[in-house]
């Protein structure tokens, strides 16, 4: 998977170069990105129970001037499991809108991001009624579907046109229907991303 995420660094980075070189300066509307997904532990089945790992983004952007862009996107990220309570990996998708100052008027721009993940999990279990060698003594299975509101602050720095390098943060606090109680997540992300 680490072979993966640096091909796409690479590549997105070759694009990006490629491209500079045009003296036109097109105003750009789309954004995709990959990053690196930090998973904090916080003593919860989502923090202690998985690895961050990586995730995409795309985002478009619904309005633009010199100062604010407002974008209208997608987050997936894949997290990995360490087979404490849920038994298999992940997929968190989180549509979110987000806003992007050019505080700085600069390369360096702050962006804030609200959206509303959600994903599920399969959970295994063993049915015992008296005697294990009945035949109602057999593993079960549950879908567990958990959801969230998500707040994502973050730094964006443009190296060119066509490519950036962003830093965030992002909570999730997730709920679920099938289990009680919240579980307060936090995840880091670093990555890559590039415009068109």
């Amino acid at each position: 998977m680490k072979k993966i995420a640096f091909g796409l660094l690479v590549l997105l980075s070759n694009l990006s170069m490629a491209q500079e070189n045009t003296d036109v300066n097109k105003e750009t509307k789309f954004q995709v990105g990959v990053h690196y997904v930090g998973n904090l532990r916080n003593e919860n089945i989502i923090s202690d129970g998985f690895n961050g790992v990586v995730g995409i983004s795309a985002n478009y952007a619904v309005y633009q001037d010199d100062m604010i862009s407002v974008f209208g996107g997608l987050n997936i990220d894949y997290l990995q499991t360490r087979d404490l309570f849920l038994q298999n990996d992940i997929l968190i998708w989180n549509p979110n809108a987000s806003i992007e100052i050019n505080a700085f008027k600069g390369k360096l721009r702050p962006f804030f991001g609200l959206g509303y993940a959600f994903f599920s999990n399969d959970f295994e279990y063993e049915n015992v009624i008296f005697d294990p060698s009945d035949p109602a003594f057999m593993t079960r299975e549950k879908k567990l579907s958990f959801n969230g509101f998500t707040i994502n602050p973050g730094m964006k720095y443009h190296l060119s046109d066509l490519l950036f390098i962003e830093g965030s943060y992002k909570y999730f606090a997730v709920n679920s229907n099938d289990i009680d109680g919240t579980a307060n997540t936090h995840f880091i992300y670093l990555g890559l991303g590039f415009k068109f």
